[in-house]
């Protein structure tokens, strides 16, 4: 009987032991100064091994604030260019996430008003928000200019495909080696007029009046462009088809936006080489793809492609 007290002590001490030496889960890890092979290390620890997931894993929840510094230095290969998607998935994922949070508070706004034909003084005032930060604008009044902004709204709030956002990035970047991104965090090329700030381009004497948007992150920079599409008159012909996708309830994809983007790019065959850019690393899958709400060390089991 004398033994009880001990053995007790003993589970109870073992099992404190245990507790410490388990990993805990961190809300998301943020990076700003790695080198590739530093990451890499990260990714491992993580089992972040592929941007390709298996059924019932979810991309952790990594966040850079810029590329490697000495990702520019990695030869062009398609191992190059994965880690290119691994690092932009997350942040990809996370901009959706809001976005579809947003559009979810919006309908919630205009729930509130069919049920009750009216909006509080603050619902009208999120609603007026909403429309500025969107570009919607109307001289209507009263219920008629409510119930436009509800309907132009829910066409300009909603998802900006993870593998459209990627693979323009990807053409835009050189897959990451360019000087927009490495001096200016810029995924897009996006522009400032007439301001002694920004980026100045090189290699276009065409016109002084423009420079390239500097960006603090890689988030900022992916989260204005997300923006631009979801409220620019540029791209209000991929936005009716994304919405007619989406009311048909087909599959949501990049690929099904992507040939609106014709006239978005001096490139030569630019839907082309989205299209193909999208299809070759199967870019579409990370449209559904989920990140994981916690990070936690080798709990995401990720697949390999083909022939690596």
């Amino acid at each position: 009987m004398r033994q009880y007290p001990l053995l007790v002590f003993l589970v109870i001490i073992n099992c404190l032991l245990s507790f410490k030496t388990q990993a805990q889960p961190l809300p998301s890890l943020t990076l700003k100064d790695v080198t590739v092979k530093e990451l890499q290390a990260i990714y491992d620890k993580y089992g972040y091994s592929h941007y390709l997931i298996v059924k019932n894993a979810e991309i952790p929840p990594i966040f850079l604030e810029h590329f490697p510094k000495d990702f520019d230095k990695l030869p062009a290969s398609d191992e190059r260019n994965e880690l290119f998607i691994r690092i932009l998935t997350p942040l990809a994922l996370k901009i959706n996430q809001e976005i579809m949070s947003e559009r979810e508070h919006m309908l919630k706004l205009e729930k509130s008003y069919l049920s009750k034909q009216s909006l509080t003084t603050k619902e009208e005032q999120e609603l007026e928000a909403l429309a500025k930060k969107y570009d919607v604008f109307t001289r209507l009044k009263g219920k008629d200019r409510i119930e436009l902004y509800f309907n132009q709204l829910k066409i300009k709030i909603n998802q900006v495909y993870p593998s459209f956002l990627i693979s323009i990035s990807a053409v835009e970047t050189d897959w990451g080696s360019s000087r927009i991104v490495q001096e200016a965090n810029s995924l897009y090329k996006e522009l400032v007029w007439h301001t002694p700030e920004g980026l100045t381009p090189q290699g276009e004497d065409e016109d002084h009046t423009y420079k390239i948007r500097i960006f603090p992150n890689l988030y900022e920079s992916m989260k204005s462009y997300a923006l631009k599409f979801n409220s620019n008159i540029s791209y209000e012909h991929a936005r009716f088809l994304r919405d007619l996708r989406y009311r048909s309830e087909i599959v949501p994809s990049g690929k099904g936006v992507v040939h609106a983007m014709l006239f978005q790019s001096p490139l030569k065959n630019y839907i082309g080489i989205l299209d193909y850019t999208i299809t070759f690393y199967k870019l579409m899958l990370l449209d559904q793809a989920p990140l994981a709400p916690v990070l936690r060390e080798k709990e995401t089991v990720l697949t390999k492609k083909k022939g690596k």
